[in-house]
């Protein structure tokens, strides 16, 4: 299959598009949209496949001519041939050299060499910024843009194939690159350097199904406490909504009669109630056809349901606000920010505040930051009032998001006051004043006496442990004081010794999940992501952690991770896949592990496609050269369809190779738990989304 499959729609048809995500295709057709789901694109089209490209010498020595598909056909320097450039140990190519148009140009456009040899790409410092990105045949990417002269980036070539590259804001201009390596085989054609679902592939479909399951979740399903709410709701609505539509300088909303949620359930049937309009007649999705049925709801909402939908809104918003000069405005990337950053302000009140006093809010307990586990809010009824660690650390984690987003100037936007202020004594709506920092520490506070650091294990499982970690690591650098970060420190070391009292000789982590590959996914997440901070160094046992997931419950006939070793049938829930996710994620970009990328392609496919983890797919992402098609929301099943959400679990049966749905639910926390993982190790983590999802490097703006 293709391994350029799923690429970012071309938003408006311009270069800006590609300045951003560096993820167009070489040749687009224009398709009606389809729909926008509320996701961060409207409208656009499909991108076609890139060709497969081959090797055709004209002759043994020289410059040649190889068929790269067309891939180097708008590349006005590309004159046909190869520069043959074999039998140099290194190889050196300009970037910003002068072809289309100005200084958007590789020189040489296309090079043939020797397996072994080392290309170097040295930067003009013509024609504004610029990177290399692999494109098919190869896994490498030589960073953020730059427009410094004498920049250079070096990639070693060792393995026959053809390799093709590009420009990432200037791609659509036709700024890119070949690479043939080594001899064509006796039939004239070159191997591909990688599997054909590459990394490359596997984190682009991450991107689109991240944002399938945000958006239906948090904008179109109604699967929630509904935004307004109530009469003071509407007046907030009443004033907010116009002055964000002028700031944003669009005219409306991208989705009309949208189901925004606040807060929302922990279930949901995703089959359409009726026939989905996904796109009326002016030109956007009718939300008030695409509504789940709320009688199929749980109707109940826990920490869980609302933390990990309101990161993920965050998370958006955060990074809209850091290419707002980039992004089409068609796209209304400033009204989506402050919609995102809106819900997610009236969540946290609803949930911990309401009306500005500590101890009203429906999730919390008494005057304290205690999260009960469930409430049923039409009702006013507490359903279930324990405390759990895995609540707790998903509220936690969205709420040092949140601080964050704050603490950077990004709160509010420029239109009306932030409804919660940063930090307590400010101007605020609320009387009196409670400051996001003050609710963060606060939460971290009760989370830290509330839960030992063993009895998080005893509780639960040694799977929240690492969640805990997690979510400490993420707090540490927006705790609001030397002694609350020394706190987070102390306790993220006390649970890192749980790890330890629960490791077997081989990496094995004990007293985990039925899921054994999810339990070592997350805890060596966990791990490396609260080594980031001062004074917590567990590198190394994570190290052995994702060691032990790689090497003993990797199935590589099968392409997925089995739940034991014993095992002839994994199950895989949502949540199991985030945490193997987590993990991989952790291992590439923290510890720089060798194959975890085209280990997570494999998994990715086969358990997300082949398996229908994700059940249905949107134009934007259709490929109709996929390995493993999903279908469109009204072939998805049920009378009229379903959104593109996660199933709740699916099931491997390796003895028979085959995969079924075994719940078909959406389970809210476990499915946007899993989007945010997803949208962090996608390959948008490096041309859009900063830092991996890494604490302290996806905090703040480049």
């Amino acid at each position: 299959m293709d391994p350029a499959r799923r690429r970012f729609l071309r938003l408006s048809g311009i270069a800006a598009a590609g300045a951003i995500a560096g993820c167009s295709t070489e040749t687009e057709t224009d398709t009606p949209d389809q729909g926008d789901d509320g996701d961060g694109a409207d409208g656009g089209s499909t991108p076609t496949a890139t060709p497969t490209p081959t090797g055709t010498p004209t002759s043994g020595g020289g410059d040649a001519q190889f068929d790269f598909g067309g891939w180097l056909s708008d590349t006005s320097n590309y004159d046909g041939t190869t520069t043959d450039m074999r039998g140099n140990g290194s190889v050196t190519i300009d970037v910003g050299a002068q072809a289309n148009g100005g200084g958007f140009g590789f020189a040489p456009p296309a090079v043939w060499v020797d397996p072994g040899t080392e290309v170097t790409w040295e930067w003009t410092g013509d024609g504004g910024s610029h990177n290399v990105v692999a494109e098919s045949g190869g896994d490498f990417r030589s960073g953020d843009a730059t427009g410094e002269a004498g920049t250079t980036f070096s990639q070693m070539f060792e393995s026959a194939g053809i390799v093709t590259y590009y420009c990432n804001p200037h791609r659509s201009m036709g700024m890119k690159g070949a690479v043939v390596v080594g001899e064509p085989d006796g039939a004239g054609t070159a191997t591909p350097a990688s599997q054909s679902y590459s990394f490359q592939a596997a984190s682009f479909d991450a991107y689109w199904y991240s944002l399938y399951n945000m958006s239906t979740n948090i904008a179109m399903s109604g699967n929630g406490v509904p935004f307004p709410l109530n009469e003071q709701m509407e007046q907030l609505q009443s004033q907010r909504m116009p002055a964000m539509l002028e700031n944003a300088d669009v005219d409306r909303p991208p989705i009309n009669n949208p189901n925004l949620s606040l807060a929302s359930f922990t279930e949901g049937d995703p089959s359409f109630t009726q026939e989905p309009v996904l796109e009326d007649d002016t030109g956007r999705p009718d939300a008030s056809t695409l509504a789940w049925d709320k009688s199929n709801s749980s109707l109940v909402v826990s920490p869980s349901s609302l933390g990990w939908t309101h990161l993920k809104g965050v998370t958006w918003a955060k990074n809209f606000q850091n290419h707002f000069d980039l992004l089409p405005g068609e796209m209304a990337p400033k009204f989506r920010a402050q919609l995102l950053t809106t819900l997610a302000q009236v969540g946290v009140n609803a949930a911990v505040l309401v009306g500005g006093s500590r101890g009203n809010g429906a999730l919390t307990h008494g005057d304290s930051f205690e999260f009960l586990s469930e409430y049923h809010p039409s009702e006013g009824r507490i359903v279930d009032e324990t405390r759990r660690p895995h609540h707790h650390s998903a509220m936690l984690w969205f709420l040092s998001d949140l601080t964050s987003l704050a603490q950077n100037g990004w709160f509010g936007y420029v239109n009306p006051r932030p409804l919660i202020p940063k930090e307590a004594g400010a101007d605020g709506v609320f009387d009196p004043p409670v400051g996001i920092q003050e609710i963060t520490d606060g939460v971290a506070e009760a989370t830290m006496s509330l839960f030992d650091a063993s009895d998080v294990a005893s509780m639960e499982s040694t799977r929240s442990v690492g969640q805990m970690l997690g979510a400490v690591g993420y707090y540490g650098p927006q705790a609001g004081s030397d002694e609350m970060r020394s706190s987070a420190v102390d306790y993220a070391n006390s649970l890192a010794d749980v790890v330890d009292d629960n490791l077997a000789g081989n990496g094995r982590v004990e007293g985990g999940a039925e899921n054994q590959a999810a339990t070592q996914g997350i805890v060596a997440q966990g791990l490396l992501w609260a080594s980031q901070l001062d004074g917590v160094d567990r590198a190394d046992t994570a190290d052995d952690v994702v060691g032990y997931m790689l090497d003993e419950l990797w199935d590589g006939d099968g392409g997925t991770f089995m739940s034991g070793t014993d095992a002839s049938t994994y199950a895989i829930t949502a949540r199991d896949a985030g945490d193997i996710t987590g993990g991989l994620n952790a291992a590439d970009a923290v510890l720089g592990r060798s194959g975890v990328r085209d280990t997570f392609a494999t998994f990715f496919n086969q358990t997300f496609n082949r398996g229908h983890l994700q059940r249905t797919e949107r134009p934007p992402s259709r490929s109709e050269n996929a390995e493993h098609p999903l279908p469109l929301p009204p072939n998805a099943g049920g009378e009229f369809g379903q959104a593109a959400v996660y199933n709740g679990e699916v099931e491997y049966d390796a003895d028979a190779d085959e995969w079924s749905v075994t719940d078909p639910r959406f389970r809210t926390a476990e499915a946007l738990y899993l989007a945010n993982q997803d949208i962090w190790v996608g390959n948008w983590g490096g041309d859009f989304y900063q830092g991996r999802g890494v604490p302290g490097q996806s905090d703040t703006p480049e």
